[in-house]
């Protein structure tokens, strides 16, 4: 069984996010789901590498969980974390917008590619069952 990467898990979570709901509010609440269901280190090296490659942006590096300089961090996926996650999964650019959490579903069940973060499998399974 493949596995993806914790950084890939991690902006595999915010791909989905951007296709259920797009704005910098519920960006920020996956942000805070995730960073107080994972090892707070894990997800930030995780989060400054996905920054630092472009995939991710809305934050400055993360030195608190959750604030930066009295900020509220809200990362957003960017066009080039889209475009990695459908190389990855196999997700054609002409899947419908609406579908894409159910598309991952599946590219991982044909792809046999296992979530190994519990947060990540489960928000990406609550997404897709809300489609």
């Amino acid at each position: 069984m493949g596995k993806l990467a914790v950084k890939e898990q991690v902006l595999l979570a915010y791909y989905v996010q951007y296709y259920l709901k797009n704005t910098p509010d519920t960006m920020y609440e996956l942000h805070e789901r995730m960073s107080e269901n994972m090892e707070p280190a894990v997800y930030e090296i995780a989060m400054n590498d996905l920054f630092d490659k472009e995939l991710i942006n809305g934050l400055e590096k993360i030195r608190l969980y959750d604030e930066t300089d009295g900020q509220i961090i809200k990362p957003m996926i960017t066009n080039k974390g889209i475009l990695y996650i459908n190389n990855v999964l196999g997700i054609q650019p002409y899947a419908s917008d609406g579908s894409k959490p159910v598309y991952v579903r599946n590219s991982l069940a044909t792809s046999n590619i296992e979530l190994t973060i519990p947060v990540i499998a489960e928000y990406v399974e609550q997404s897709a069952e809300a489609e």
